[in-house]
């Protein structure tokens, strides 16, 4: 430990802790950890366990008080055996042979997407887009789903029953929206300028995430993924066994439909870590690949910020460290920071191919981001 009980910090410095703070050392700060959560398996600083516990308030951590139950690793010991830690698990044959064109953002610039009515500041947790241009964004904290014109401004909103978990793109004017802890999909419509509600489909489970392929509609729910008709027929149910799936998963498809992805947090009780998992199913629901990652980690009331875009990339949102990475498309590894945010917390992501821009949706912000794409 620091010669002091402070908590020290040294840019640069070349000052040895015992377990440095994870969080300032990714961005290359030296500051002495004073606690350790043992459900994101990371160290923070004072400063930054302040931030830790505006976002999860309910994670078991332990102060220097508890210094026993902290793991015997640093952060340097961790990162040296990061390849470890970045575990591949391969199961069938399913590699891309074609190489992912990557995803670089240049410019910023961000909308503000609060309305007259909202009660909180916007937490934007999903994205879609019109054949015309418009996109629709689903606000968890306000219980809204709302569309925005080609300049990105409000032009009106539904409301829903309860908080939105995910949304997804049926055809050029139609989205599915599921909320919390409901088995009811609600289908709205953009009709002239307005959200209109299609229709209602009951399913036997509730949903945690939803995504859209040529007429199938595919579920997550608890340790399992549903694959139904858009009229609510049940074709196929892809179970995972294991313990400690958690039901704020999510998932998307490939635009030809031959990868499904799985994102989700995962609890390992042998190590006591708290990290996600990106799994990649074929078409009918085989794992092709699994990737545990403890730097894949996102919290537990929302499902995991995943997306597709219509040329095959996969974006996913990390909260704690404000990264939007673009992973293979085979599952297998992680390819690059698109965006890393100093204060932003990102919840979703969406590309658009028609106007070349990647929109990030975020955490308590009355904004939402748009990047344009190189």
């Amino acid at each position: 430990m620091a010669s002091n009980d402070e908590s020290s910090l040294h840019n640069g410095s070349d000052i040895f802790f015992d377990f440095s703070c994870s969080i300032c050392h990714e961005k290359k700060r030296n500051t002495e950890a004073e606690f350790y959560c043992k459900e994101c398996f990371k160290f923070y600083c004072s400063k930054c366990m302040e931030y830790h516990n505006y976002f999860v308030m309910k994670h078991v951590t332990f102060g220097k008080e508890n210094i026993s139950q902290w793991p015997q690793t640093s952060v340097d010991a961790q990162e040296q055996s990061s390849s470890s830690d970045q575990l591949v698990e391969e199961y069938q044959p399913g590699s891309v042979s074609k190489p992912d064109p990557i995803i670089k953002v240049t410019s910023s610039k961000k909308f503000n997407v609060h309305i007259k009515g909202d009660s909180d500041k916007c937490y934007i947790n999903g994205v879609c887009e019109t054949s015309n241009g418009e996109l629709l964004i689903i606000d968890f904290s306000n219980r809204k789903v709302k569309l925005l014109n080609q300049t990105y401004k409000v032009v009106d909103h539904y409301e829903l029953p309860n908080h939105p978990v995910s949304m997804c793109s049926i055809d050029s004017s139609l989205v599915a929206v599921i909320t919390f802890e409901s088995s009811v999909i609600l289908f709205i419509r953009v009709t002239n300028g307005l959200l209109v509600l299609d229709r209602t489909l009951n399913l036997q489970q509730k949903c945690s995430g939803i995504a859209h392929h040529h007429g199938n509609l595919y579920i997550t729910s608890g340790t399992a993924l549903y694959q139904y008709t858009v009229d609510g027929t049940l074709l196929n149910k892809f179970n995972d066994d294991r313990s400690g799936l958690l039901e704020s998963s999510s998932c998307a498809v490939s635009p030809d439909g031959e990868r499904i992805y799985v994102a989700y947090k995962t609890y390992l009780y042998k190590t006591s870590q708290c990290i996600g998992e990106l799994v990649t199913l074929s078409r009918d629901g085989k794992v092709i690949a699994k990737l545990t990652d403890p730097a894949l980690c996102w919290f537990v009331t929302f499902s995991p910020g995943l997306h597709v875009t219509d040329s095959g990339q996969v974006l996913v949102c990390e909260v704690f460290c404000r990264i939007i990475y673009q992973m293979g498309r085979d599952g297998r590894q992680k390819l690059t920071e698109v965006v890393k945010s100093k204060k932003k917390v990102p919840l979703s992501v969406f590309f658009s191919k028609r106007t070349g821009s990647l929109i990030m949706g975020m955490y308590d912000s009355k904004n939402i981001m748009v990047f344009k794409a190189q």
